[in-house]
């Protein structure tokens, strides 16, 4: 079992924060693996509602997430499955008191032995997270502008 957590701050409020991570539209310019997606069963963001992404590389994969917790702007949670593989993951957004907000993603990754490249599928797994919590943080810093100093 793989065990994983990463934590990002950003200028954003826990509103703007949700709203970047919601909208699945905006996840191409935070990591460069996926291509189709879709909600194939409820609506977006409802508890049990199950939303299928593609991954185009280092492997061509549907990963099949089912959303088990949803409260926008506070926390989420769900279980992915793809390759043989299942993965339980949950974000939380938190309002930080000096502004802005910390956003923080953990879980666990029970895998198999399988090598895509020579990485094992936690060290996969890891630079993803890192890259795409990056770039979202990037995105929501751009979004909410400059931080205004507290006088």
């Amino acid at each position: 079992m793989h065990h994983f957590h990463y934590t990002v701050k950003t200028h954003a409020t826990p509103a703007l924060a949700w709203d970047v991570f919601s909208n699945w539209n905006l996840w191409h310019k935070f990591a460069s693996v996926y291509g189709e997606m879709n909600w194939s069963e409820g609506k977006p963001w409802e508890v049990g509602s199950r939303m299928q992404i593609e991954i185009l590389r280092p492997v061509k994969t549907v990963i099949d997430h089912l959303l088990i917790c949803c409260v926008p702007g506070r926390e989420l949670g769900f279980i992915a499955r793809c390759l043989g593989m299942t993965m339980s993951q949950w974000v939380e957004f938190d309002a930080l008191s000096s502004g802005g907000t910390q956003v923080h993603t953990w879980g666990e990754l029970a895998s198999s032995d399988l090598k895509i490249g020579g990485c094992t599928v936690p060290e996969l797994h890891s630079v993803f997270t890192e890259t795409w919590y990056e770039n979202y943080r990037l995105a929501c810093d751009e979004l909410a502008g400059p931080m205004v100093p507290a006088i």
